[in-house]
């Protein structure tokens, strides 16, 4: 769904623990398992976040707070121009909220993300 300030907000529940969760947005070969091809990560505020969706489709940005295990948040785009957003261009929020059946996971993408106006 789109909220009325224009974010893109996604919520699903998974049936594994917080920790593996939130793993799937830090560590390169368990992303993998889930979309993309290959991936560079360094999950810390200002590391790199990149990684290969299809063969010659990258994503990238960066990581701008990672607050284990509960809230991952990180800019990125396409570097292929094609594609009208760069990389930095987008920022997405990802918290993470432990039920009794696993995990929620509620992702908010704000594609027009500056950091000056930053949420």
């Amino acid at each position: 769904m789109i909220d009325q300030a224009g974010r893109v907000v996604h919520e699903i529940e998974v049936a594994l623990p917080q920790d593996e969760v939130f793993e799937f947005f830090t560590d390169a070969q368990r992303l993998v398992r889930w979309i993309g091809l290959s991936a560079s990560l360094s999950p810390v505020p200002g590391g790199r976040f990149r990684f290969e969706v299809q063969p010659g489709q990258f994503c990238e940005g960066a990581y701008i707070d990672v607050e284990r295990p509960a809230f991952v948040s990180f800019t990125w785009g396409w570097t292929d121009p094609a594609w009208n957003l760069p990389p930095g261009s987008s920022l997405v929020s990802v918290r993470l909220t432990e039920t009794d059946g696993g995990t929620r996971v509620r992702g908010t993408d704000v594609p027009a993300y500056s950091p000056e106006g930053r949420p």
